[in-house]
């Protein structure tokens, strides 16, 4: 369950999302979230609802979310129950294996979070301290009020273990 470490920089790719916006990781300006994920991964869905969570606290932070599953099974997923449970975040569907070799990981979840195109949090699994890091980093970054993104009424554990991605 490697992720990349506390100042590293990310692999120089351009990341393409089924939207048609791009990332280029090169070139990372401001506080932006990646998270390699698979739906039929429990710890995933849970990293997404959380990162969902933080989206609505922090609505500037960019999230990504790149697919280690195949592009149906991922689109489904985004589509969720209610049609929308992704809508207006950035999906990586179809070259989300690549771009989990690139980063060296090798399970899901795994969240990178950058600040000044490094990495600032990573982590594997759903980690309640790293997920709570990443949401105070962030909003101090984008000058908001930090407050915890799991809180102990959320009824999660500490950690659930990431699993093999897949690919």
């Amino acid at each position: 369950m490697k992720v990349l470490p506390k100042g590293a920089e990310p692999p120089k790719l351009l990341l393409k999302a089924s939207d048609g916006s791009q990332l280029d990781l090169a070139n990372l300006s401001g506080p932006t979230a990646l998270a390699f994920v698979h739906p039929r991964v429990s710890a995933s869905r849970n990293v997404v609802g959380f990162l969902r969570k933080l989206h609505e606290m922090l609505p500037e932070l960019p999230i990504w979310f790149v697919f280690s599953s195949d592009k149906e099974e991922s689109e489904n997923y985004a589509k969720g129950y209610l049609g929308d449970y992704l809508q207006g975040y950035p999906l990586v569907l179809e070259e989300g294996c690549e771009v989990l070799k690139a980063f060296g990981a090798s399970h899901v979840p795994t969240v990178h979070y950058f600040e000044d195109g490094k990495v600032s949090v990573a982590f594997s699994g759903f980690h309640k301290r790293a997920l709570n890091e990443l949401a105070q980093k962030a909003a101090v970054a984008m000058e908001a009020r930090p407050k915890a993104l799991v809180a102990d009424l959320d009824n999660k554990g500490e950690y659930e273990l990431a699993e093999p991605s897949g690919c």
